[in-house]
Parts: C-alpha cells; sequence; structure tokens
C-alpha cells in the first residue's frame, strides 16, 4: 500500500485530521509487528504452550474491561493530544523493556503479562482518544470519508506489518523485533506535534459524577436498538475471533511449520482483502444497504476464519489456504468496520463521544480475553484446529443480532 494512497482517499479533509491520520497509521504499524513479535517471543524464547498464548492475549485486552468506561470520561473531559502524547510515550517505553530485559535473560512470562497489561491500558485510552477527536475536526458531511480512510490507513498497515515483522524477526529476534514498535510511538508523538488538535467540547459544569457520566455512555448505547444490536455483534464476533487468535499462530507454527519470516508474507497477503475492503466499503453500503452491508460483512469475516484450518496437507496448499483465510477475514472486517463505526457518528452526540465509544468497547473488548482464555484451554484440550473451527461457526451467529433489529431494513443513517 502506497501512503500516498491513504492521503488521497483524505483529500480535501482538515490538516488536524491528516495529523492524526498520520501519527495513528505509524503507530499501528509499529504495532503490526509486535502482534507477531510478541507471541512468538512467548512461543520460541519461553517456549509457552495454548494456555499461555491465550493468557497473554487476555492480558493486553483485559484493560477495556477494567478502565474501558471510566477512560471515556477521561477521553470526554480533557485535551485529546495531551491524552495521546501520554499514551503514546507510555507505550513506547513499556515496549521498549521487552527487549532490554531479554538481553539481559531476565525476561520471563509474568514479566511480559505485565508489560502487555500496561501496553493494554495505555492502548484504550489512546484509541478512545483518537476515536473521539475526529467529529470534533472533521464536518459530518466528510465522516463517511474520514473514516474511509481511517480504515484504509489500518488495511495499509496490516498488508505492510507483517512482512516488517517477519524480516525483523528473522533478521534479529522477536523481542528486538519489538523496539520498532517502541519507535513508532515515539515517531507518532512528534507527528502530533506538528498540527494543533481541536479538544471536544468539555462538559458543562454540574453535568454529574463520574459514575453518572458513565450510565449516560451507557444508556445511549444500550437505550438505542441499532446501537444496542450493532454493539452486541461486534462484541460476540470479537469473543469469537480472539478465541481463535488465542492458537492460530501456535497452529502455524507447530502444525504448519511456518517461520517468521514465511508467517509475515502469509498474513500480509491476506491483509490485502482489508485495502480492498476499505476502498470498497462506501459502494457496497450504497449498493445494498447499511443493514445488509453489515450482516454480509460479518457472515464473510466468520467464512474467512473457517478456511484457516480447512487443510493441512500438501503444506503449500495450507500455505494458499491461510492466505485466502485471511484476505476473507480482513476483507469483511473491514467493510464491517467503517460502517460500524458510522452509526456511532449518526446516533450519539460529539459530547458524548468518548463515552459511548468506552461503553461500546468496554463490551466488545471486554469480553475480548474470555474469548482469548477459552481458546486456550480449548486448544490445550480438544486442540489447535478444533478452536478455528468452532470459534469461526460461532462468530457467524453474530449476524443474526442484526437480522434481529430494526437495523436489518435500515438503508442508511443521516450524518
Amino acid at each position: 500500500m502506497n501512503p500516498a494512497e491513504i492521503f488521497t482517499t483524505a483529500r480535501g479533509l482538515p490538516r488536524s485530521y491528516l495529523a492524526v491520520l498520520a501519527g495513528r497509521t505509524v503507530s499501528e504499524l509499529g504495532s503490526e509487528v509486535t502482534v507477531l513479535a510478541l507471541p512468538l517471543t512467548a512461543i520460541t524464547l519461553l517456549e509457552a504452550g495454548p494456555a499461555q498464548t491465550g493468557l497473554l492475549l487476555a492480558c493486553g485486552r483485559a484493560p477495556n474491561l477494567m478502565i474501558g468506561l471510566f477512560a471515556g470520561v477521561l477521553v470526554d473531559r480533557l485535551p485529546h493530544r495531551c491524552i495521546l502524547l501520554t499514551a503514546n510515550l507510555m507505550m513506547a517505553v513499556t515496549l521498549a523493556t521487552i527487549p532490554i530485559l531479554a538481553s539481559l535473560g531476565q525476561l520471563g512470562m509474568f514479566l511480559l503479562y505485565m508489560a502487555t497489561t500496561l501496553v493494554g491500558t495505555a492502548a484504550v485510552i489512546a484509541d478512545l482518544a483518537y476515536l473521539a477527536c475526529v467529529p470534533t475536526v472533521v464536518d459530518r458531511a466528510r465522516l463517511v470519508r474520514a473514516q474511509s480512510s481511517w480504515q484504509l490507513s489500518r488495511s495499509g498497515v496490516m498488508a505492510v506489518g507483517p512482512f516488517l515483522a517477519g524480516w525483523l524477526v528473522s533478521a534479529f529476534s522477536a523481542p528486538f523485533a519489538i523496539l520498532a514498535d517502541s519507535a513508532s510511538f515515539v515517531l507518532a508523538t512528534a507527528l502530533l506535534l506538528l498540527v494543533p488538535m481541536r479538544a471536544a467540547e468539555p462538559p458543562p459544569a454540574g453535568s454529574g459524577s463520574v459514575l453518572g457520566q458513565i450510565t449516560e455512555g451507557l444508556t445511549t448505547v444500550f437505550g438505542n436498538p441499532i446501537l444496542r444490536a450493532v454493539t452486541l455483534a461486534t462484541g460476540s464476533f470479537i469473543f469469537c475471533y480472539n478465541a481463535y487468535s488465542a492458537v492460530f499462530l501456535l497452529y502455524l507454527t507447530k502444525h504448519l511449520a511456518l517461520d517468521g519470516w514465511t508467517t509475515g508474507v502469509v498474513l500480509s497477503i491476506g491483509a490485502l482483502g482489508g485495502v480492498v475492503g476499505a476502498l470498497t466499503a462506501s459502494w457496497a453500503g450504497r449498493t445494498i444497504g447499511l443493514g445488509p452491508v453489515l450482516m454480509v460483512a460479518l457472515a464473510l469475516s466468520a467464512a474467512g476464519m473457517t478456511l484457516t484450518a480447512l487443510l493441512t496437507q500438501p503444506r503449500w496448499a495450507a500455505i494458499v489456504c491461510v492466505a485466502l483465510s485471511q484476505f476473507v477475514l480482513w476483507f469483511g472486517q473491514e467493510i464491517y468496520n467503517v460502517h460500524q463505526v458510522l452509526v456511532r457518528y449518526a446516533l450519539a452526540p460529539d459530547r458524548v463521544q468518548g463515552r459511548v465509544n468506552a461503553s461500546i468497547r468496554s463490551v466488545v473488548w471486554g469480553l475480548a480475553p474470555l474469548g482469548a482464555l477459552l481458546g486456550g484451554v480449548v486448544g490445550a484440550g480438544p486442540g489447535l484446529r478444533t478452536t478455528l473451527l468452532a470459534s469461526s461457526v460461532l462468530g457467524a451467529v453474530s449476524v443474526l443480532w442484526i437480522w434481529r433489529s430494526p437495523l436489518r431494513h435500515k438503508h442508511s443513517l443521516h450524518l
């Protein structure tokens, strides 16, 4: 993905948004390295099994459940740029400790769990701040274009990231590859300093306690049948996807015997589906409507997960099948993500965007560690392939939340 393509999609959008997009793109590119390098550090250096890799993934997701709702209040109260700068620097420092401890021979699973939890905590706050700042720097009439460029950026990163991760792991080592992620957060911090970012409007004086503000965010989400349906559909799918993710790399390294470089290449080829999905999301929504496109996208994502374990022999066919599975999975997910985020922008006032996003993410990503733990347990028992197939089949059931809601017949929502 040529970076120019991302910013061509964002043409006509404010400089403040472009600064946010640039910082986010850089940090996510580094994080794609960690997505591969962190579990490989546990697997290759510390000989972690399914239960340990599942717990490691759960540690990164658990902060969504533990602090997500409070983080939403924080994001609605404080300047977004200040939050992003602090969170980025915290992630940079924490990630840098992993290769340092590995070089000293002091790295263990407990320290990996702790580092992952700290990074996950900062990431929760940063992600909410990124989401909340978009409607404050972009006119509502341009939000579809902004969200498309956002997802296209993410898709491009997912296509390039595994190549970079695979090369870094092979050329150096899994722990030292994580230094690239640490550096990316430092660079993202510098980019955010270039252009001033307008903060969201602070809550009015006497607007209530923290608990009252959290309740307002939850009520906005679950009191609206469309927001509620999208939240539960996303949460159900993410629960299953994290059960799948808990054993996915173990399946590639143990069953298919792929090295770090080959794994990175396979994932990058598959991630091109995300690029195609982000590019076609707007067209798909206009063609079949908002409700139908969300259901079709979720169904495609689940189908992609199913393909992962479809073939095990011959080896070349299994590798092609894994690449195809990732292509279909992320094609569906990027189409879904463009439209499900737009539902929030359309139905929630700007002043509660932080709390609405926090409420949704607390449910969605709060279920993620539970899915990861379950995937690790099932992977250690019935087996890795069984876990991959079962999680993909259950992931398809998430479509029912939208099918049974008013969104099923909605062609669009007015932004």
